[in-house]
């Protein structure tokens, strides 16, 4: 770095490496994904639960079209309960692993 500044983009804001006393490599930053989520261990555990909630979301879904899909449109081949089951399958094991993650780590 050829100046004793560091300009984030975005903001008006400078650090300056004489004031702060640390490098600008140990610092973290803050930027907008981690005001969603979190930093550190929260952010760990925010892409768990948002993992198995959205598992759940979009099983749920893709079960309700399925349904909605046999009343509209009834047919005496369509297999609704495998058809239910092939989505679930694809999203146990997801959850399952999460949910393992979870509360399966030592701490």
């Amino acid at each position: 770095m050829a100046n004793d500044e560091l300009k984030f983009s975005g903001s008006e804001e400078s650090m300056s490496s004489e004031t702060s006393g640390s490098s600008y490599a140990n610092s973290e930053i803050a930027g907008k994904i981690a005001d969603h989520i979190g930093t550190g261990k929260n952010a760990k555990d925010s892409f768990i639960w948002m993992t198995i909630t959205w598992s759940f979301y979009v099983a749920s879904g893709l079960s309700l079209l399925i349904f909605i899909n046999e009343l509209v449109t009834p047919s005496e081949t369509s297999g609704i309960l495998s058809s239910v089951a092939e989505i679930w399958s694809i999203f146990v094991p997801i959850i399952s692993l999460a949910l393992g993650y979870a509360f399966g780590k030592g701490e």
